[in-house]
């Protein structure tokens, strides 16, 4: 039985599901081929999540009891999204209420207990980053830009261990620990720059020696256009480095992500940040956002990425909160009409992966007759899952051959598809 999952969003269709003809004709195809290779397995595949900022718990807030209930229930149970990564920020970020340091007794209240609730459904593998040290240790005496003073290292070490143990102490286990949101970036929000050399002197020298935690390090945690060149410098074969964390904001680059994964095999890569900004919504607006997201995942699926994290996962109808006005787009948003939510393209397109590719799948290689046509595949005992996006404005047929075995389809334009086989 073929399996075949759609979303196209200017037919209302969300996942809709159908079983389709399969046939046995592979030796007579000679166009539209897509070849699909099961028995090439690459790297191990871990699932996706999103970023649990303060605006998103904000947001979280205004929702009814019962909402939100199936707010979380869209995202982590299988389901929804089935989501099983997040990512929390140690101290403020620009989508926070307002600059501040981390605080125990303001964690305790409003960021614990939100994951709190998401573990009744779902057990998250957890990165924690900091976008700045607090302003004692800062050279600038900042939040915003500046450097992280030599003499403090050691005790900003002490200050992020203490982070990890105060989560432990309160039931949330971290098991990823980022040095530095975007270590490049003097942001006009909360940000430290550093040097390579600084980024690997405090990890190597200082960090790495105090941390006791069965908590891996993750490098970098900036965009894709210098990875392969910044990685050389930062990761070692310590079995702390668990891997190397990376953004999408300057462009695909994807030659770059494998790259490091063919120096670096043992070693997780982890997308941990990307977003599109905010427009007022609408629908074909956000169809292309989120083709755009999905052109991102799928090619670094296809280059050795371990696991996916999206930014915000519940911003208002303006984008927000964002102190700085940096406003973006989500998945969910606030309905302005009423005192619920949205479910926005991006969502449905992200679904695709997230609850179709299990955690610990491994994908495999595939190839691809047109430019215009995206698509990842994955394998996990005798299942086999192949995602199709058609980012043209044209139908498009496939003869997907995988083996002696091959099907047959037609796709609608700006649809995502996903079909699911059984491979004897």
């Amino acid at each position: 039985m073929l399996i075949k999952i759609e979303t196209c969003i200017d037919e209302k269709k969300y996942w809709e599901t159908t079983i389709i003809d399969e046939n046995n004709r592979a030796d007579d195809i000679e166009f539209n081929v897509v070849r699909i290779y099961p028995e090439i397995a690459k790297q191990q595949w871990l699932g996706m999540g999103g970023a649990l900022t303060e605006a998103s718990i904000h947001n979280f807030t205004k929702l009814s009891y019962e909402q939100q209930d199936a707010f979380l229930n869209s995202y982590y149970s299988k389901e929804g999204l089935n989501y099983n990564w997040g990512r929390i920020s140690i101290g403020s970020n620009d989508f926070s209420l307002a600059s501040h340091e981390f605080s125990k007794s303001y964690d305790k209240k409003t960021i614990i207990p939100f994951i709190q609730k998401i573990y009744k459904i779902k057990d998250l593998t957890l990165v924690a980053v900091p976008w700045t040290p607090p302003v004692k240790f800062k050279d600038n005496q900042s939040l915003v830009g500046g450097k992280l003073r030599k003499e403090c290292y050691d005790e900003y070490a002490e200050y992020l261990i203490d982070f990890l143990n105060f989560y432990k102490e309160n039931g949330i286990k971290i098991q990823y620990l980022s040095i530095q949101n975007e270590p490049f970036a003097n942001q006009s929000w909360e940000s430290c720059v550093y040097t390579e050399e600084e980024l690997k002197n405090f990890t190597y020298q200082h960090l790495l020696s105090k941390l006791t935690l069965p908590v891996k390090v993750l490098v970098w945690d900036h965009n894709k256009e210098n990875l392969f060149d910044v990685s050389t410098k930062l990761v070692s074969q310590n079995k702390q480095i668990g891997g190397i964390a990376y953004h999408w904001y300057t462009g695909l680059h994807s030659q770059n992500v494998n790259l490091v994964h063919q120096k670096y095999p043992d070693k997780l890569l982890i997308h941990t940040e990307g977003c599109c900004g905010f427009s007022k919504y609408n629908e074909k607006e956000w169809v292309h956002d989120a083709e755009l997201l999905l052109e991102d995942l799928i090619s670094d699926m296809n280059n050795g990425m371990n696991a996916y994290i999206d930014w915000n996962i519940l911003l208002d109808y303006e984008g927000g909160p964002n102190h700085q006005n940096n406003f973006c787009k989500s998945p969910i948003i606030l309905n302005k009409k009423s005192n619920d939510y949205l479910k926005t393209p991006i969502y449905y397109y992200f679904g695709h992966v997230s609850k179709f590719i299990s955690p610990n799948s491994k994908i495999v290689e595939s190839s691809s007759y047109t430019s215009q046509l995206f698509v990842t595949a994955a394998v996990k005992n005798h299942d086999l899952t192949i995602v199709f996006m058609n980012k043209s404005t044209d139908l498009m047929p496939i003869n997907v051959v995988i083996g002696k075995y091959s099907f047959t389809d037609l796709l609608k334009p700006h649809s995502i598809v996903t079909y699911l086989l059984y491979l004897e």
